[in-house]
């Protein structure tokens, strides 16, 4: 194994300080190595008094940094259970309570079911060694009792049975002070400690253990560090040094994050001193600490700055900036008293940082709790509205319920209307044909009786001829009813008066023809009857003036039943293409869709449903837009009629067809979101546009989800124009 280059732990060496080596074995002697009993991984060592027995104080300075796993999990050291499982392991031993001896000469791991004997102890301080760094089966906890196990043995346990090796080792501890200690290991480390060029920087700190010393004392506040000796150069009468970003830079490469490096000057130039400021937090003091303590390390701290009698190098000297250069006097004093505070500890500091926690802590609660009644307030309108909204739709429900019964009683009542209609046609065609065999009876008669005269004749040809015309009038009557009955089916709603207000004309108009009829029928007896009645003269006379008036009344109505019809058609007319004028212009205006009128292609695929179950089954954009796609040449389709006739009572209906393939398909795959808008798209196109089967636009009234009326059109386009003209006046 290769050797690794040593980093000293940034602290001075003393009688009851530390400080870390980063080694392996094959660096040591053999004697050295069987001495410490130093495994092959990493390693913190600390050198007490011997004097020192309180296991916890020597349990946080001497713990292995090498990570313990417990089946695929990793545990540090710096772990409180890892470390209670330790003590209590050693504790057990040291008490007594578990035991590693068998016999005088015999040793045994208590904590290995099926551990081999030893005669040793250093054999078993391998044995546990080996379970602590190399085994992958053992558990955390298990560790760190072999942990406690080699403390006991290095410590406390009393054996008479020791290997010459560790024999001599022993004399070398007990006959050697701790400064020949020292030295001896500074010997054994010095290629390694002058090869390295920068400390180990730690992330992480314990304040609590780091700052013992300097908590109750004077300390200036944002934390300040003075840093002395910087290289200066004389130029152009100034003189000269490195700049603070420069330092800054540097220092922040090394891990030491400080937030602001001040050179100081004076009138000469650059006066080799300069000030490193810290975050006012306790990280920055922190990181604080660990810069100066990097210059101590070097005996480059603020006593050996001030130490006139020894010989200075030219490495710069650093340290934490307190009451003493606070109060100093020079660039240095000026400085920190202009930019800092002097706090009495670092305690104050703490105490301070706690009372603005505190107070952040109760603004955060205040905040919390006001956040809290906004959101019960927010819940509370969030339920009131949905009641609210639950009643409009229940309302809806119930109007639409009230519709579709009207739109029932009123086709109802229009097919009754149709049937009495025909039955009316069929009475008056027998009518007809009754009064055509009669006058032909009646003309077989006159022919027979020889009419006397050839005025009688051709009264009685006129009379033909008229009845024939009236035959050929009534039958086109009865063709224009017929169309106005399909044109009443196409406009039910708008033409249900005027077809009420036709039919009564149509009446009065067949009543008129009857009398018309009957009078000459009557008159046509009269003429026949004897000549020298002079009351049937003179009722003939009366039934004559009676017969033009009814002809002449006959005659209005038939040109203003004409006229109706034909300003009827025109208006039709001109309100379908003033309609289809008002969707062109709507697509341009309302494209938007939010507005109260707009215009709806109707057959058109809703693709909001599509979206949302694409999301519940996770498919990605492309698969969505394929299968909306596939959905919507499905619609396009003429061949595909997924529709069905079925017979209510004498009526036929046509429904969707629950059971087409496609439908049962699209139930099985999708949510019911999905299956209604396809629904409903099959619905509109089958409805507007069956034989093209593709959308239509149609004005539509988005309130209320119904085909708006052109008169509600052209009131939206006003309001909307109005609109428009107050914008451009303001």
């Amino acid at each position: 194994m290769g050797k690794t280059q040593q980093k000293p732990f940034p602290l001075p060496i003393s009688q009851s300080c530390f400080f870390q080596i980063h080694m392996y074995t094959t660096i040591l002697p053999h004697s050295l190595s069987n001495s410490f009993k130093i495994p092959q991984s990493r390693f913190w060592f600390a050198f007490l008094n011997p004097s020192t027995s309180n296991f916890l104080e020597y349990l946080s300075i001497f713990p292995y940094r090498c990570m313990m796993t417990q089946r695929g999990g990793k545990f540090s050291h710096s772990d409180p259970a890892f470390r209670e499982h330790i003590y209590t392991s050693y504790k057990d031993l040291k008490e007594g309570k578990v035991k590693v001896k068998i016999s005088e000469k015999i040793l045994k791991c208590p904590y290995c079911r099926e551990s081999r004997e030893y005669t040793y102890s250093e054999d078993l301080c391998r044995h546990a060694s080996r379970i602590i760094s190399e085994s992958r089966s053992a558990t955390y906890k298990e560790k760190a009792k072999h942990m406690g196990l080699v403390e006991f043995l290095e410590r406390d346990f009393d054996t008479k049975i020791k290997t010459p090796e560790s024999t001599t080792s022993a004399n070398l501890k007990e006959k050697g002070n701790h400064k020949g200690m020292e030295e001896f290991l500074e010997k054994a480390f010095d290629a390694k400690v002058k090869d390295s060029k920068s400390f180990s920087k730690r992330k992480s700190f314990d304040l609590e253990e780091k700052n013992e010393m300097s908590r109750e004392e004077a300390i200036v506040w944002p934390w300040m560090c003075v840093v002395a000796n910087i290289p200066v150069e004389y130029k152009n009468g100034r003189y000269t040094g490195d700049s603070g970003k420069k330092l800054k830079d540097e220092w922040i490469n090394q891990g030491y994050k400080p937030t602001k490096v001040h050179p100081l000057w004076n009138r000469r130039g650059h006066s080799g001193f300069a000030v490193v400021e810290f975050a006012k937090e306790m990280d920055g003091f922190g990181y604080a600490t660990l810069f100066v303590k990097d210059f101590e390390v070097e005996k480059h701290g603020r006593k050996d700055w001030y130490d006139n009698n020894k010989c200075k190098d030219d490495k710069l000297y650093a340290w934490i900036a307190r009451d003493e250069d606070y109060n100093s006097n020079g660039l240095v004093g000026d400085y920190l008293r202009k930019h800092g505070d002097l706090k009495a500890a670092v305690s104050q500091v703490e105490k301070e940082d706690e009372v603005k926690d505190c107070k952040l802590r109760m603004g955060l609660n205040k905040r919390l709790e006001e956040t809290e009644k906004q959101s019960e307030e927010i819940k509370s309108e969030i339920s009131r509205t949905d009641d609210y909204m639950a009643s409009v739709r229940k309302q809806n429900e119930m109007l639409m319920k009230d519709l579709n019964m009207m739109a029932e009683k009123y086709n109802k009542a229009h097919e009754m209307m149709g049937k009495k209609a025909n039955e009316q046609l069929k009475r008056i065609s027998i009518e007809h044909e009754q009064s055509k065999l009669q006058l032909e009876e009646r003309e077989k008669e006159l022919r027979a009786r020889e009419a006397r005269n050839e005025s009688e004749l051709k009264k009685l040809d006129n009379e033909k001829k008229m009845n024939e015309l009236a035959i050929l009038e009534q039958k086109k009557a009865d063709e224009r009813m017929l169309k106005l009955g399909d044109d009443h089916k196409r406009e039910k709603e708008k033409l249900h008066q005027k077809i009420i207000e036709l039919q009564k004309k149509l009446d009065d108009k067949q009543r008129l023809e009857l009398e018309i009829k009957q009078l000459k029928g009557a008159m046509e007896v009269m003429k026949h009857m004897s000549h020298e009645d002079v009351e049937a003269k003179n009722k003939l006379e009366s039934t004559e003036k009676d017969l033009k008036e009814k002809e002449e009344e006959l005659e209005a109505i038939e040109e203003l039943n004409q006229a109706l019809i034909i300003k009827e058609r025109l208006s039709n007319d001109e309100l379908q293409d003033a309609r289809k004028e008002l969707i062109s212009g709507m697509k341009e205006i309302c494209g938007s869709g939010r507005a109260h009128i707009g215009v709806k292609r109707m057959g058109d695929l809703d693709a909001k449903p599509f979206i949302v179950d694409a999301k519940k089954r996770c498919l990605s954009r492309e698969d969505t837009v394929k299968f909306l796609s596939a959905w919507e040449d499905h619609l396009r389709d003429p061949s595909w009629h997924p529709f069905k006739v079925i017979t209510i009572g004498d009526d036929c209906k046509e429904i969707m067809d629950e059971e087409d393939d496609k439908i049962v398909r699209l139930k099985a795959e999708c949510d019911e979101g999905v299956c209604n808008a396809v629904v409903t798209a099959l619905k509109e196109l089958n409805e507007y546009n069956p034989s093209g089967r593709y959308p239509l636009p149609e004005l539509w009234n988005n309130k209320v989800n119904r085909k708006a009326k052109l008169e509600e059109g052209v009131e939206f386009l006003l309001k909307q124009w109005k609109l428009y003209k107050q914008k451009k006046r303001g």
